[in-house]
């Protein structure tokens, strides 16, 4: 909550706060990116820690919020991470031929997870819940999580990394 409250009415005077908007804007170097994703992770992870509490005690109520809310952070997560980051590389390639692809292929890569997850979300979100739902959904859980820490270890190892001032 406190992050959303610092990225609606910025982080400093209001002058910085102009700049970083304009900087945002253009696709421009930020150098809060990375620890604001990196959080958005850890927010990511506890929030589907929440998710599979709530399935092994059958609460399909507490299934649902915490879905819900796995939901919005992923959502604004994977905005956030198409605008900025992948906004900055496409604008800012590096001239090495291989981190480029490296990044291309992370790109694409995450088109895939996102699908994977939408997938999750929406049978879940948009379904009546039953024994057979509530079953299934602890056995996708498990593949979604493997799916979920494999791409955070991935982008937090290999891609991020890769984020680095350079020259327009």
């Amino acid at each position: 909550m406190n992050s959303l409250l610092k990225r609606w009415f910025g982080r400093g005077d209001a002058a910085s706060s102009v700049a970083n908007a304009v900087a945002r804007a253009r696709g421009e170097y930020r150098p809060d990116l990375i620890p604001l994703l990196q959080e958005e992770h850890q927010q990511l992870l506890a929030l589907f820690a929440e998710l599979e509490a709530a399935s092994q005690q059958g609460d399909d109520l507490a299934c649902r919020n915490a879905l819900d809310r796995f939901t919005r952070v992923l959502q604004d997560h994977l905005l956030t991470e198409n605008r900025h980051l992948y906004g900055y590389f496409s604008r800012h390639e590096d001239p090495n031929p291989d981190i480029a692809r490296q990044v291309d292929a992370m790109s694409a890569d995450m088109m895939r997870v996102g699908k994977i997850l939408h997938r999750f979300i929406t049978s879940y979100t948009r379904t009546t819940w039953t024994e057979a739902t509530r079953v299934q959904l602890r056995k996708d859980m498990q593949t979604i999580g493997e799916v979920l820490l494999h791409r955070i270890h991935e982008e937090e190892t290999v891609l991020y990394p890769l984020y680095a001032p350079r020259a327009s």
